[in-house]
């Protein structure tokens, strides 16, 4: 579902206090509306949002950032029985399961291992195989770090990869994907940004806690005000998002990224903005998010974007 918040909307809920608080809203897309936040700086404008995924990370891994790659994501479907065939994955990959059983054959003496409905796979670069072997379609979402450029999209397109030594009495090697859908594709090369974050500190993702990733559709002129966010993965499909934060006693505005770009940011303070003429899409996934299940709406993007952020001392009149 497409959530289309009006600023009036977004206002009423900057109304609630920071207690766990359930309150109706009089909006198009929704009745009730469950928070756990106040706006300092209320978001204005217009925004629509899409909740792609929130699943449990079941493995840890630290994944680099490195600038010159690609980052891939789109949500898949794999009919009863169906299977990717035996694919080469480059660097680390985050697989969230919004219904079904995944089963997810590679890896170290050939594991196989079942992830169910609210789990995500963190899977290290290597040759696997994504396989339903269950009686209903197996829905998840897919984010990939590290693919090469101009590559064929993960898991759905372009030759299967030669069965691993280790597999050849597991599963065999098929010519192409069997009832494998992909949906919503998005990719985008890594820019370092203004401030090159991740160069000094790479991504940590920590078994037990939670990945979310979303959507945005967000139209010129809005702002987020000032927030601060768990760490993000970030592909820009359309549009040029815009950031400002309050660094070396001053508002610096110099962060800006456009359209088939893809960046990580840590988690910080800042606000974001459409200045330009076109609406832009972004596709985020977060990290790091407490393992729970959230009120409805907004409840996964009020865990994963804190609005209780007050203008920094440097931004005083910038909101």
């Amino acid at each position: 579902m497409t959530y289309d918040l009006s600023p009036e909307v977004l206002n009423l809920v900057g109304r609630v206090n920071m207690r766990r608080t359930a309150i109706v809203v009089a909006a198009a897309v929704t009745s009730f509306l469950s928070v756990t936040t106040a706006f300092a700086t209320p978001p204005t404008g217009e925004v629509k949002f899409k909740d792609m995924a929130r699943a449990q990370a079941m493995e840890s891994a630290t994944v680099p950032i490195n600038p010159g790659d690609n980052y891939a994501s789109g949500s898949y479907s794999v009919a009863p029985g169906g299977e990717t065939g035996w694919r080469r994955l480059p660097g680390t990959s985050i697989l969230a399961v919004n219904k079904g059983k995944l089963m997810l054959h590679g890896g170290e003496g050939c594991a196989a291992k079942e992830y169910a409905t609210g789990q995500a796979a963190v899977v290290p670069a290597g040759t696997y195989m994504v396989h339903n072997a269950g009686s209903e379609p197996l829905e998840f979402f897919g984010w990939f770090f590290d693919q090469v450029p101009g590559a064929p999209k993960p898991l759905a397109e372009g030759p299967t990869a030669s069965t691993p030594a280790t597999c050849t009495s597991v599963m065999p090697a098929v010519a192409a994907p069997s009832g494998v859908s992909l949906t919503d594709p998005a990719v985008a090369t890594v820019v370092p940004g203004a401030f090159d974050y991740g160069a000094k500190a790479p991504l940590q993702i920590e078994a037990g806690k939670d990945v979310y990733a979303s959507w945005l559709d967000i139209a010129p002129g809005w702002s987020s005000g000032w927030i601060a966010h768990h760490p993000a993965a970030n592909i820009v499909s359309s549009g040029e998002l815009s950031y400002v934060e309050a660094r070396d006693g001053k508002c610096d505005e110099s962060e800006v990224y456009h359209a088939g770009q893809a960046f990580y940011h840590p988690a910080h303070r800042h606000m974001a903005f459409n200045k330009g003429n076109e609406h832009v899409i972004l596709w985020t996934m977060y990290f790091d998010l407490p393992h729970d299940t959230p009120p409805p709406v907004i409840g996964n993007t009020i865990t994963a974007v804190d609005f209780t952020q007050a203008p920094p001392a440097d931004c005083p009149r910038l909101r």
